[in-house]
C-alpha cells in the first residue's frame, strides 16, 4: 500500500500542469460570466453566469480522457520506467486513473458552485426549482459524469496499451493496425446493432417512468416523456469496462515491452 500510495502521489504530480492549466482555463470562463452579468442587467443576460457554469460541467465528461492523454504523452520517454516497476499491472492503472479522478472532483466542485450560483440567480425569476428537482438531478448529472469519465478513461488506457504491445513488434506500423483494429470494430458493432444482438443484451430491466421522473422532476412538472432506462444497459457497461481494465493490467504484467 505504502508503494502504491507513493505511485498515486506521484502521477498526482504528473498531471499537476495539465490540471493548473485547465483550471485557469476553467477561471477565465468565470470570470467573463460574471462580466456578462453583471454588465448587462436586462433579462436574457440573467442566464450567463449560469449557461458557462452548466458547459464548463458539460466539459468534465472529456475531463478524465483528456488528462490522461496528456499523461500518455508525458509519459512516452519514461514508460521503460513503469514496466519494470514491481506493483502489479492493476494497481499502476488505477493509481493514473484515481489521480485523474481526484483533479476531475476538484475541478467539478469549482465549476458546480458557480453553475448553482448561477442557477440561483436565474432562478430567482425563472422559478425553475418548479419543476426541476435541482439536487436529485445534480447527483443523476454527477454519477453519469463518472460513469462516462471511467468508461472512456478504461478505453483509452485500452487503446493506449495495445498501441504499445504493436509498437514493441511492428514499429510504426502499429497506428495503422491500431486504427484498422478499431475500424474493424465499428464496422462490426454497427451490424451487430442493426441486427439487434445489442437492443437483446441491454433491453432488459427496463426501469420505470415514475423513477426517473423522480430523479429530475418535481410534482408540479408537466407529464414530459423523458425516455426509456435499462439496468441491462449499465450491466452491460460494467462488464466491459471489467473485461477492458482486467486485459490492460494483463497486457501490463505479461506482453508489453520496451520500445
Amino acid at each position: 500500500m505504502t508503494a502504491w500510495t507513493a505511485l498515486l502521489k506521484k502521477e498526482l504530480r504528473l498531471g499537476s500542469l495539465a490540471f493548473f492549466i485547465f483550471l485557469g482555463f476553467e477561471l477565465a470562463l468565470m470570470a467573463l460570466g460574471i462580466f456578462i452579468q453583471f454588465r448587462f442587467e436586462s433579462a436574457p443576460q440573467h442566464v450567463a453566469i449560469f449557461v458557462i457554469g452548466m458547459m464548463l460541467i458539460g466539459a468534465h465528461f472529456l475531463y478524465l480522457i483528456s488528462y490522461l492523454l496528456v499523461n500518455m504523452i508525458s509519459e512516452r520517454k519514461t514508460f521503460h520506467l513503469w514496466l519494470h516497476n514491481p506493483l502489479p499491472g492493476w494497481s499502476m492503472l488505477s493509481a493514473k486513473i484515481l489521480s485523474g479522478l481526484i483533479y476531475l472532483t476538484v475541478s467539478l466542485v469549482v465549476a458546480g458552485s458557480y453553475a448553482l450560483i448561477g442557477f440561483s440567480l436565474l432562478n430567482s425569476t425563472a422559478h425553475l426549482d418548479r419543476y426541476v428537482h435541482v439536487a436529485r438531478a445534480a447527483v443523476l448529472l454527477v454519477g453519469s459524469l463518472y460513469w462516462v469519465s471511467i468508461y472512456s478513461g478504461i478505453v483509452l488506457i485500452f487503446l493506449w496499451l495495445v498501441l504499445r504491445f504493436f509498437r514493441s513488434r511492428v514499429g510504426k506500423w502499429a497506428w495503422l493496425i491500431l486504427l484498422g483494429g478499431i475500424a474493424a470494430f465499428i464496422y462490426v458493432t454497427t451490424r451487430l446493432s442493426q441486427w439487434g444482438v445489442f437492443d437483446f443484451l441491454t433491453n432488459w430491466g427496463r426501469l420505470p417512468d415514475s423513477f426517473t421522473r423522480y430523479w429530475i422532476l418535481t410534482g408540479n412538472a408537466p407529464n414530459l416523456q423523458i425516455g426509456s432506462f435499462y439496468i441491462g444497459n449499465f450491466v452491460f457497461d460494467l462488464i466491459i469496462m471489467v473485461i477492458l481494465f482486467t486485459f490492460s493490467s494483463w497486457l501490463m504484467d505479461r506482453k508489453l515491452e520496451v520500445s
